[in-house]
C-alpha cells in the first residue's frame, strides 16, 4: 500500500520547488520538519502549495505556526523568495513565461501522516476557508482508500500480437467501467522486473481475464506460463478465477488447448469491446 508521503512525492504533475521548514515551540523545542513544496503551473499562470507533515506530538501547534507564517501567506519558500527563478518558453520564440509572474491561487494541499476524524478534517477546511484559502487534506485514511481503489481488480492475460486489434481497447474500456486491471502498458514502468510484476498481478488480483485467440493458443512462452499459473491458482483456491474471452476461436480450438477451459462460459469478442468490458467489469466486481 502506498504511504501518504509517497502520494505527496508523486501527485504534483507540474514543475515544483521544495524546502524543509522546521517548526518548534516558543521555548525553542523542535516539533517537526515539514516539507513545503510550491507547484508552478505556467499554462494557468498559477502557483499553489503542497505540504507534507510527518508524525509528531502536537499537530495543531505545528499547523498553527505553518498557517500563520509569512511564507505561507505569500506562497514563497523563504523570506526573500523561492531561491530560484525559472523561465519557460521555446528557444526559438520570443514569448517567455517566468515564475515571477505566477499568481498564488490560495490552493493548499496538505498531506498529513495522521488518522484524522471527518470532523477534524472539516474543521481545518472551514478554518482555512474563512481566511481565504482552499484546503484539501490527504491523511492516512486517504492513502488507504486510494491504494485500495488503485489496486488492480483483474489481470489481463493475452498475446502481445492481439494488443492493437483488441486488448488495448479492452483495457481502456474496463477502466471506464471502474474496473482497474493489471495490463502491461498500464502497470509496468521502466526498470520493473517483468517476472515479479506479472506474478504479483496473477497472485493478487481477484480475477484473471484470459483473451483466447489463435495467437494465445499457439504461444508456448509467456502466454503458456501465465495460463499455467492462473490454472494452478484456480485449483488451489477452489474457485472460479478465469474469465475467458474468445477472440477468433471456436470451442474445438479451446478444447484442444485445454478441455477444462472449453467448459467455462466465456464472452465472444464479437459482442464488441464496450459490451465485453461491461460484462467483465460486472463479473469482476461481483466476484463471480
Amino acid at each position: 500500500m502506498a504511504t501518504i508521503r509517497e502520494y505527496f512525492d508523486t501527485d504534483a504533475k507540474v514543475l515544483t520547488m521544495h524546502g524543509a521548514w522546521t517548526f518548534g515551540t516558543q521555548d525553542g523545542v523542535a516539533l517537526a520538519e515539514v516539507i513545503a513544496k510550491i507547484a508552478y503551473d505556467f499554462e494557468a499562470n498559477a502557483k499553489y502549495w503542497y505540504f507534507y507533515v510527518p508524525v509528531m506530538d502536537d499537530l495543531s501547534q505545528c499547523l498553527g505556526a505553518l498557517f500563520n507564517s509569512t511564507e505561507f501567506e505569500n506562497c514563497r519558500l523563504g523570506p526573500d523568495g523561492d531561491g530560484v527563478y525559472v523561465e519557460m518558453g521555446h528557444a526559438e520564440y520570443s514569448e517567455r513565461q517566468s515564475t515571477a509572474t505566477l499568481q498564488f491561487t490560495r490552493r493548499v494541499h496538505l498531506y498529513l501522516d495522521f488518522d484524522l476524524t471527518p470532523e477534524n478534517r472539516a474543521s481545518l477546511v472551514a478554518e482555512l476557508l474563512a481566511r481565504g484559502y482552499f484546503l484539501s487534506i490527504r491523511d492516512r485514511e486517504y492513502a488507504r482508500s486510494r491504494s485500495a481503489s488503485e489496486k488492480p481488480l483483474a489481470f489481463i492475460s493475452h498475446d502481445s500480437r492481439d494488443k492493437d486489434a483488441f486488448v488495448r481497447e479492452l483495457a481502456h474500456e474496463l477502466a471506464k467501467n471502474f474496473c482497474t486491471v493489471w495490463y502491461d502498458e498500464f502497470s509496468l514502468k521502466v526498470g520493473d522486473s517483468l517476472r515479479s510484476s506479472i506474478e504479483r498481478g496473477l497472485r493478487e488480483t481477484k480475477k484473471c481475464i484470459v483473451v483466447l485467440s489463435p495467437n494465445f493458443l499457439s504461444n508456448d512462452g509467456w502466454g503458456q506460463a501465465e495460463f499455467d499459473s492462473i490454472f494452478t491458482r484456480e485449483i488451489l483456491e477452489k474457485q472460479n478465477v478465469i474469465l475467458p474471452v474468445w477472440l477468433n476461436v471456436d470451442v474445438k480450438d479451446v478444447y484442444n488447448y485445454s478441455p477444462r477451459l472449453a467448459d467455462k462460459v466465456g464472452l465472444a469478442a464479437t459482442l464488441g469491446v464496450p459490451e465485453v468490458a461491461r460484462l467483465l467489469a460486472n463479473a469482476v466486481k461481483a466476484g463471480a
